[in-house]
């Protein structure tokens, strides 16, 4: 069991066990904690499941696994307003004091540079670059400790970090600008293509000699491993097909939203542009 899933498995007793003793009757409570106990369910399957064994062994299979722990579990967690849900197992009084100390007596604060949308972009995408490197991938899959101490926990903390600036996560509301927000999410399309197109694309050759069986002779054989380089590279494509359509099923919810926020703000699209866009004419001066 990976410690991604040992996690997995502790934060869906903890939110089964809020539901159970709360029982919300409002909707949105209730999506919330759906939300909530379905992101531990997707990280339980992506990382602690036999899928998530027969990831190691399938480039394809690994990459969704990848995809799912970067995005859909932070979105999830970060919609279902996790943290606010395990509150609830405290008392009263005691959530109380802690909800002082932690706005009002808590001394240790975050930088304020950490605390903007600008180093999370950079932390997810650097994350996601360096994660499929050739060396770093073939080491982490050549080493357990490398792999569910490393890499999955940064694919993890990264998304939350960059979501946290994107989601809502109720009574919370995201205050960062929106025009910043639609770059977020558009710098991380455009890496996630560029990434895609240079596994695919831009390369005749597999790139994770891990999966070849000729180097490595000291690991022991699994179905998945020692492929031919012809057939190694085509699975190589399909994740890197995987990767690209994946990032628009993360991305285009978000657009919407940015682009629903952007009505509730001007009234329309149209007024938007307009807001945006200089004045075609200029009024001339009365005589």
């Amino acid at each position: 069991m990976t410690p991604l899933g040992i996690l997995a498995i502790v934060g869906l007793v903890l939110t089964l066990s809020s539901a159970w003793r709360h029982r919300p009757r409002r909707r949105r409570a209730q999506l919330q904690m759906s939300a909530s106990v379905a992101s531990w369910a997707v990280l339980w399957f992506s990382t602690g499941s036999s899928f998530a064994r027969q990831g190691m062994m399938n480039l394809p299979d690994h990459m969704i696994g990848h995809v799912l722990v970067m995005f859909l579990v932070p979105m999830g967690l970060r919609v279902g307003a996790t943290a606010r849900t395990w509150a609830w197992l405290v008392p009263v009084a005691r959530r109380r004091s802690l909800l002082r100390w932690w706005y009002v007596d808590r001394t240790l604060r975050v930088p304020r540079w950490l605390a903007s949308p600008i180093p999370a972009v950079i932390a997810m995408n650097a994350v996601m670059v360096c994660a499929h490197l050739p060396s770093v991938f073939n080491y982490a899959m050549e080493h357990d400790l490398a792999m569910n101490w490393v890499m999955e926990p940064a694919f993890l903390l990264s998304g939350c970090y960059f979501f946290h600036f994107l989601l809502p996560s109720w009574p919370r509301r995201v205050t960062v600008k929106i025009r910043l927000q639609l770059a977020m999410v558009l710098v991380s399309m455009l890496e996630m293509l560029i990434m895609a197109m240079s596994m695919s694309i831009f390369t005749k050759s597999s790139w994770y000699s891990v999966y070849q069986m000729s180097s490595m002779p000291s690991m022991p054989y699994m179905p998945g491993m020692g492929l031919s380089p012809i057939v190694a590279f085509h699975q190589q494509q399909l994740a890197a097909a995987i990767l690209w359509i994946c990032g628009d099923f993360w991305a285009v919810p978000c657009l919407v939203l940015i682009v629903r926020r952007i009505i509730v703000r001007d009234g329309s699209l149209l007024a938007a542009l307009d807001r945006q866009s200089p004045r075609s004419s200029v009024e001339s001066p009365v005589a």
